[in-house]
């Protein structure tokens, strides 16, 4: 009985201290840390959820706005996220144990462009520091100052690259129209509708200027016969010489701002290079 016994005993104790050590790894290998999360109003916001930095949720706050959180040693962002506020990405410092957040409610902004909603928005990060302090006088919040750091994200962080790309997209429009000159040859991109209106004509829209792709419907080759910058616009007219890929019947040009036109050699088109695209003859 005695040599049947004793691996038991020696498989339990092999057991039990492989996992003491993983329970006092995994200890050492994280960190446990309560908070309250409010909104500006110093409101209670709940049901909040909590992310780590790969938006894996590890915590939530209660009806009370309360909540506990276990965070391993090398994550220090947090993602705080709920239905009707405004996300909130905040990084821990080693000494802070006791996370006090203030979110905002998610607001509406009619016919406001996204540089001045971003701006409004500012204003209103900017009165954390106050609505911290008067958390805390009112006894809701338990230090005076944040302890995490935290900073303003703009809604449209890409906004100023866009506009930058849309600028000189527009500047080499302008240039390549001046550069065109009366009696040049120039191609002009199509994308093909055919019979969507329940009729047997095919209509071509021109590819926008911000299209990139080089793969088109339909491409007419055309001598320019006029052009100028009426109405703040950079206008051709061109004069049908070819279109050798665009093998449909009736086929009729919708251009914007102008009336549609039926395409056959000879026709010449009324043509706006603010709007659409123009290749190169090659």
């Amino acid at each position: 009985m005695a040599t049947i016994s004793k691996p038991k005993t020696l498989r339990f104790k092999t057991t039990f201290f492989i996992s003491f050590f993983l329970c006092v790894f995994s200890a050492f290998g994280q960190r446990t840390l309560s908070g309250k999360t409010i909104d500006q109003f110093l409101e209670s916001a709940i049901g909040i959820t909590i992310f780590d930095k790969d938006t894996i949720k590890i915590g939530q706050s209660d009806l009370n706005g309360y909540f506990k959180i276990k965070l391993p040693k090398e994550t220090d962002k947090l993602i705080f996220a709920g239905v009707g506020y405004e996300w909130a990405t905040i990084s821990v410092p080693k000494e802070c144990e006791n996370l006090e957040i203030i979110l905002f409610l998610a607001s509406t902004y009619d016919f406001m462009s996204p540089r001045k909603v971003d701006r409004l928005r500012k204003k209103e990060f900017e009165k954390l520091t106050e609505l911290h302090s008067q958390a805390f006088q009112k006894g809701i919040f338990k230090t005076e100052k944040p302890c995490v750091i935290r900073k303003f994200e703009l809604d449209f962080p890409n906004l100023d690259e866009i506009r930058r790309q849309d600028k000189l997209r527009k500047k080499q429009i302008k240039t390549k129209f001046n550069e065109l000159k009366i009696g040049d040859i120039i191609k002009v991109p199509y994308n093909v509708i055919q019979r969507h209106n329940g009729t047997d004509i095919t209509t071509l829209n021109p590819y926008s200027y911000t299209y990139d792709g080089e793969n088109f419907d339909c491409i007419i080759k055309g001598v320019i016969t006029k052009k100028n910058k009426r109405k703040g616009g950079y206008n051709l007219v061109y004069r049908v010489i070819d279109y050798p890929d665009c093998n449909y019947d009736n086929m009729v040009i919708n251009e914007p701002y102008y009336p549609s036109q039926k395409l056959k050699i000879g026709e010449t088109i009324k043509f706006n290079m603010k709007y659409s695209k123009v290749l190169k003859n090659k």
